[in-house]
């Protein structure tokens, strides 16, 4: 069964890869790939699992399965500078030739400070509008539509039986704001009170469920 919420009379699906699906638009939605996090910490000697071919391999089964044809990254493309390496880079823009006819609109997020976007993918945008939502990177409110936004890398615990607890990655809509998950598979999460009215969809496993934490 697929999850999906309507924002302003537009159908999201918010998907168990943490992508979010705007299907009306034919476009994925991803926050915060933190792309070269792994080489980041390899470079100050921390043998880490995974890279950024485990990312885009991620990536390209959500387009593919989605048949998107823009992708929005909403900042955080970048981990760091130190893991902006050639390898990193030659992998990115080899990824994005494969797909010349997906459109790529990158939002810089605060770690994008690392440097440019690498070759094919296009150049950064400080926020995006696009009615009746606003893309950006900070969550924060905005006069010029519905925010959807990334940065916080949200996080739910849930309680079961015999004090069991369980943190899960999360999207959260609110009513003026909706906030992803972080895409990175090496990102940790931050666990917030949710606010009023605020919705959130855990992702577990291969599901996303909407839970109640009021």
């Amino acid at each position: 069964m697929t999850t999906a919420i309507e924002l302003l009379g537009q159908r999201l699906v918010p998907r168990a890869d943490r992508t979010l699906v705007w299907a009306d638009a034919r476009t994925l939605i991803i926050a915060d790939p933190h792309f070269g996090k792994a080489d980041t910490f390899r470079a100050f000697g921390v043998p880490v699992p995974g890279g950024a071919d485990e990312t885009l391999s991620r990536l390209a089964t959500a387009v593919e399965d989605t048949r998107a044809e823009r992708l929005v990254v909403l900042g955080d493309f970048w981990h760091a500078r130190s893991g902006r390496t050639d390898e990193v880079t030659n992998q990115l823009a080899l990824w994005k030739a494969k797909r010349l006819s997906l459109v790529v609109e990158l939002i810089r997020g605060n770690h994008d400070r690392a440097g440019p976007p690498p070759p094919g993918w296009g150049e950064w945008h400080t926020e995006l509008h696009d009615p009746p939502f606003v893309f950006t990177h900070f969550p924060d409110p905005s006069p010029a539509g519905y925010t959807l936004a990334g940065h916080l890398h949200p996080g739910v615990l849930l309680f079961g039986r015999g004090k069991q607890r369980l943190k899960l990655p999360c999207f959260r809509f609110g009513v003026r704001v909706g906030v992803l998950p972080a895409f990175g598979g090496f990102t940790g999460l931050a666990v917030a009170v949710p606010r009023p009215r605020e919705r959130v969809f855990a992702v577990a496993e291969n599901q996303v469920v909407e839970v109640s934490v009021g």
